[in-house]
């Protein structure tokens, strides 16, 4: 069974949002709420923060992007979590443990079928078929015990192929959605993965996803490395290799070594160095940075000693920028060039490997370092190219007291006030940016304020919401979504508003609802009735002055297609029609 929306509210009710936000964004206090720069637009780079955060609803709300929610959405949405990951999280934090009879067990047909083929592998792995993989791990010093550890296997190329063996227990399309297969000229399915070692990529809760295949000889037609296409259960910029084992060791590990290969993290796991994690078949993303962030503050990259090692590690500066904090501590380890993690660790061993831990370069030195290396320092030109080229990197940085500090050492750095590079680009962004005329008030903001003020009413005080002025909704409206907001209230009694929240399936509505969450206005019961009523009755007389000026512009045969068609709508929806309206009914259907 899925997890109950009893243990969300108590999970809700105990963490602090105001905590949880503040180890991620700089927040600034205003009053009762709390405000940041937006993470979901704008890369961190706005002017004046819009993204506001109300601790005594729980919830955030950015008047930009309109992004709203509560802790839960806002993990899922910056750490790149799942539900599950995000709620175990939360519940990490606040000391609660999630009953393991309450988390779903509802995975898609794409995940069973990879589960299953991972057991395939391993089974084949430990046949005849598997001698060479079993002699390509030993000869690498991976002993039974950490094949097994990591569930290894491998990928025949004989006869019965996975395909024949999955077909029996699956649908065909199910499959060809996998991942695992491809389709020749003629229409038939192949396997993807032939004759290779396999890697199953999990996600956190231990559920095979992808995979990735190394072949056991190198053949120049064939990559030595094959991965899984993305599929509707994997997206790559989210997964990480290793993260689901060495979990299984410490849930909140120390610290975690990122490295490159699947290899990197089976080698170092023999040897001891049991938290490493790797990239998943692509170039390391913000989105695996946030997640390691999410279990950890401290991160040791280490990457090949090659040009590509240098330059990967250069990549993820770039993508760690904006989600660096005081208290984030990521650093560099640079091997000499041929050399990786596994086969350092291999001829150096585990003590010699965690020494190098001790002279890592630190995330500030290896930028400036990046920075001073652009040009020649010594040249106006040099340092002015060096600026130009620090500018926007500086500006990705969202914590406002590190942004400080980098910027007081790029201006040492090129001899210049880089404050003002920083601050004359932002406001030729903003000028860039600013509408050639200032819009006008429509009735459609009219008509949102007031669907703001009537769910503003309700958060503040949900027994409104047996009011019968609700029944002036008629269920023809397209503002019936007030009359279902205020019945999930009546449903869900006592429930806190970031649950109802949760039962909006429309983006638009949850935009409204999210801004009411964090308003400040405070209003009394009797305001909140009156307020309620205004707006009910300003949406009923907009829907009244609608449908009079589209049955007088069809007096004048000045109706659009687009009008037409929303006319008929509004007519046909009525319970009743009077003689007139079944006539225009009959006249616009004819047309």
């Amino acid at each position: 069974m899925p997890i109950s929306s009893t243990f969300i509210d108590r999970l809700l009710a105990s963490v602090s949002i105001v905590d949880v936000i503040g180890r991620r964004l700089t927040l600034e206090r205003k009053g009762s709420a709390y405000w940041a720069k937006c993470p979901f637009h704008g890369s961190g780079e706005e002017r004046t923060a819009s993204f506001k955060v109300y601790e005594e609803t729980g919830t955030y709300h950015c008047f930009g992007c309109k992004e709203s929610g509560n802790a839960v959405h806002f993990l899922r949405k910056h750490d790149g979590l799942d539900f599950i990951e995000a709620v175990e999280t939360l519940a990490s934090q606040v000391g609660m443990e999630v009953p393991k009879q309450e988390i779903s067990v509802d995975t898609s047909q794409a995940t069973k079928i990879n589960n299953r083929a991972a057991e395939i592998f391993y089974d084949q792995l430990k046949s005849v078929s598997g001698n060479e993989s079993i002699s390509y791990l030993k000869d690498r010093g991976i002993s039974g015990e950490t094949a097994k550890f990591f569930q290894l296997g491998y990928s025949s190329n004989k006869k019965p192929t996975l395909f024949e063996n999955l077909k029996k227990e699956f649908d065909i399309p199910d499959l060809e959605e996998s991942g695992l297969f491809g389709k020749n000229e003629d229409g038939d399915f192949y396997d993807r993965f032939r004759d290779r070692l396999m890697f199953p990529i999990r996600n956190v809760k231990g559920e095979c996803i992808a995979f990735g295949g190394r072949l056991l000889k190198d053949k120049k037609e064939q990559a030595k490395y094959l991965n899984s296409p993305e599929t509707k259960t994997y997206k790559k910029k989210y997964e990480l290799y290793g993260l689901h084992e060495i979990r299984q060791i410490d849930k909140r590990p120390e610290s975690v070594f990122l490295v490159e290969g699947y290899m990197d993290v089976i080698g170092l796991f023999q040897h001891g160095v049991k938290n490493s994690v790797a990239s998943s078949g692509t170039a390391f993303t913000q989105e695996q940075l946030r997640k390691i962030l999410s279990y950890t503050n401290t991160i040791f990259i280490v990457f090949d000693g090659d040009e590509a090692g240098q330059k990967a590690s250069w990549r993820a500066v770039e993508n760690a920028l904006s989600l660096m904090r005081e208290d984030t501590r990521i650093s560099f380890i640079f091997l000499n060039p041929g050399e990786d993690p596994d086969s350092f660790i291999k001829k150096n061993g585990k003590d010699a490997f965690l020494n190098l831990t001790k002279n890592a370069k630190s995330f500030s030195d290896f930028f400036m370092d990046t920075i001073k290396n652009v040009d020649d320092l010594s040249t106006v030109e040099g340092r002015s190219m060096a600026a130009k080229y620090a500018l926007p990197l500086v500006r990705k940085i969202s914590n406002e007291t590190l942004k400080q500090v980098y910027i007081n050492e790029v201006s040492k750095i090129c001899d210049l006030d880089f404050s003002k590079l920083i601050e004359g680009s932002s406001k030729i962004e903003k000028k860039s940016t600013l509408p050639q005329e200032e819009v006008k008030v429509t009735s459609k903001s009219v008509l949102r304020k007031s669907v703001l003020g009537i769910f503003m009413g309700l958060i503040q005080h949900p027994k409104l919401a047996s009011m019968k002025e609700f029944n002036k909704i008629k269920s023809e409206s397209k503002f019936f979504f007030i009359k279902e907001v205020k019945e999930f209230y009546i449903e869900n009694n006592n429930s806190p508003a970031s649950v109802i929240f949760e039962k909006i399936e429309t983006e638009k509505i949850k935009n409204i609802f999210g801004e009411a969450l964090v308003s400040e206005i405070k209003l009394s019961e009797e305001d909140a009735i009156s307020m309620i009523c205004d707006c009910l009755e300003i949406i009923q007389q907009s829907e009244s002055e609608r449908e009079d000026l589209l049955k007088e512009k069809y007096g004048l045969n000045e109706l659009s297609s687009a009008e037409k068609r929303e006319l008929q709508q509004i007519i046909l929806k009525k319970a009743k029609m009077s003689q007139d309206e079944e006539a225009l009914i009959r006249n616009l259907s004819s047309k």
